[in-house]
């Protein structure tokens, strides 16, 4: 059975009651549910956040328009309570859930790391931020679909010449097949080199001594002779020169870490039980 437009109506205005909650707080005297007072506290509320809106002050008009839609916005969102749409209702859920994440979040704010934190950290993750090895290459494509069991030895003929006569780039256009990507690829590491051709071929790839033409290699399309022709080994950066993103790191795991200690704080109130349906689910029974 489809809910009545009022219903949604309602349920609309519920979510617009929450969000204005979260931002503006609460009024701040009520007596019961059907009863709404509007303070000196709530005026500045609304025009506090106009302010922070709009960079100016509001308006008469603007600031009773707000008004309007504050009292309107309560008390759709009261009777929504009162009837009970706030419950098992998913929406309503994970708005109310993110603002206790958002309050446990803001028990990490403002924890600005020391230099000596900054280290130790940085000593316990160095292989997070080690730059890894970086290989600039042309190669010339052997279709094996195209040439079937005669690609092999098509590439390792190849192979000779252009190690014999080592052509310049430009005059590679007219050895082996047309490939549907690039020839010519600059400073890729494995994992972008895994993406583009497949596992095997960037293992070795990425292992090859630059100014030398080598293969047969395997990829997911083919066969190819590379030619690396620059090559960067990987390095461990300084502390000082990705400062920025370890404070954002450790900036991130002291958020999520204060959230989790929140909930793990509010659990202590609530008391779990799982019905025999779920035990053996959750590792009970």
């Amino acid at each position: 059975m489809k809910k009545s437009p009022l219903v949604h109506i309602i349920l609309f205005g519920c979510l617009l009651g929450i969000v204005l909650v979260v931002v503006f707080g609460r009024p701040s005297a009520v007596d019961d549910t059907t009863r709404v007072v509007i303070s000196a506290r709530d005026i500045a509320q609304l025009r506090a956040g106009w302010v922070k809106l709009w960079q100016r002050e509001p308006t008469a008009a603007e600031l009773r328009g707000q008004l309007e839609r504050f009292v309107h916005d309560e008390v759709l969102y009261r009777e929504a309570v009162r009837l009970g749409y706030n419950k098992d209702d998913a929406l309503i859920r994970h708005t109310l859930k993110l603002k206790m994440e958002f309050l446990g979040e803001a028990q990490a704010q403002n924890m600005e790391p020391s230099v000596e934190e900054m280290q130790a950290y940085y000593a316990m993750r160095k292989d997070r931020y080690r730059v890894p090895a970086k290989v600039s290459f042309v190669h010339v494509y052997f279709s094996t679909d195209k040439r079937g069991a005669q690609s092999q030895a098509d590439a390792e003929q190849a192979l000779e010449t252009l190690r014999a006569e080592n052509p310049e780039l430009s005059a590679l256009s007219g050895v082996g097949d047309r490939f549907m990507l690039k020839t010519h690829y600059v400073g890729q590491d494995e994992r972008n080199l895994r993406g583009s051709f497949g596992e095997a071929f960037a293992l070795q790839v990425i292992a090859l001594e630059p100014e030398a033409w080598q293969g047969p290699i395997e990829s997911a399309y083919g066969l190819h002779l590379v030619k690396v022709y620059d090559r960067q080994e990987a390095y461990l950066p300084e502390i000082e020169a990705i400062e920025t993103k370890i404070r954002d790191d450790m900036d991130f795991e002291n958020r999520e870490a204060a959230k989790e200690l929140f909930y793990t704080e509010i659990l202590r109130n609530y008391q779990v039980e799982y019905d025999d349906s779920v035990k053996g689910l959750m590792g009970e029974g």
